[in-house]
């Protein structure tokens, strides 16, 4: 496998992967949650490096994805007593763990094998190189972070599926979810748990912080043009694919981050279906109007 196949390949997974479990995210309104539970999840990264000596570590990925959840059970906590208006129930958490995993990271844990800008932004190119990848015998497996986020994405989509119907009703009445004795608070977490591990084993190659866009903005584009729960779970793959693909030839060409390139073509999408939607409603809108006043005249 050569080395732009094996950058071209991470990048689809690593879409694809992030955005499967933001679709319940969207529908459920809590994308800011995923803005907090990424930065969170750095002090468990660092400090489960230290614990296992490397970022492919199990242990490392259960201390993050842990950090991730506190910021959901503490959130929900805050939110509880009712002192705390909004999100700011959010911003009290994730910055003070942010702000501890940066100040590890940056003294007692600088000579671990982490670097801060892979931690916060990703690098695609780096896991793809021919050092991180699965060999066997003289086959050429791919990245080995690859089969990490494949193997994040069976546990997902698989969680997905058999919770499906909790999700579904709970995103759209979790009323109605709760009256009718589903266990939607399990699941809530469950999903939430997904989540934060999607971000800890997808941080190196889309980093804390480009993550978001790859969880969010495919799944927010879907929404946009789906009447259905499965048609806006194909289209977000679609999306995913497409703008990874897209993403990481014009980084390719252009010599630019790749990560980066794929959240801007993400963006690029969002807002090119936003602005064709919003014409298309208007065209429709006047369509109608003209219809309605000619009925009336004739009736006239």
């Amino acid at each position: 496998m050569t080395f732009i196949a094996a950058v071209a390949l991470l990048a689809v997974v690593t879409a694809i992967t992030c955005a499967l479990p933001g679709i319940f995210v969207v529908l459920r309104h809590q994308a800011m949650l995923v803005d907090a539970m990424s930065h969170a999840v750095l002090p468990g990264i660092v400090i489960g490096a230290l614990i296992s000596g490397t970022t492919h570590s199990p242990i490392m990925i259960v201390v993050a994805a842990l950090m991730g959840l506190l910021v959901v059970i503490g959130a929900e906590k805050l939110r509880n007593t009712g002192l705390i208006a909004g999100d700011a129930n959010q911003g009290l958490i994730f910055p003070a763990l942010f702000s501890i995993g940066v100040l590890l990271l940056s003294t007692v844990l600088s000579n671990v094998h982490l670097c801060q800008d892979t931690v916060l932004t990703g690098d695609l190119n780096l896991m793809a190189l021919e050092s991180e990848r699965v060999i066997r015998g003289n086959l050429d497996l791919g990245p080995q972070t690859m089969w990490y986020l494949l193997a994040v994405f069976t546990i997902n989509a698989t969680y997905i599926a058999i919770t499906y119907r909790v999700l579904k009703l709970a995103a759209f009445d979790p009323l109605l979810a709760k009256t009718m004795g589903f266990p939607v608070r399990a699941v809530e977490y469950g999903l939430m748990l997904l989540v934060s591990i999607t971000v800890v084993v997808a941080f190196q190659t889309a980093g804390a912080i480009l993550v978001i866009a790859l969880m969010i903005v495919p799944p927010a584009t879907a929404l946009l043009i789906s009447r259905t729960l499965p048609h806006m779970i194909m289209t977000t793959m679609i999306i995913a694919a497409i703008s990874a693909l897209a993403g990481f030839y014009i980084a390719l060409y252009f010599d630019l981050a790749t990560s980066a390139m794929m959240a801007v073509v993400d963006g690029g999408i969002f807002l090119t279906t936003f602005l064709v939607t919003r014409w298309w409603g208007r065209q429709r809108g006047r369509s109608a109007m003209r219809t309605l006043t000619a009925e009336m005249e004739v009736r006239a």
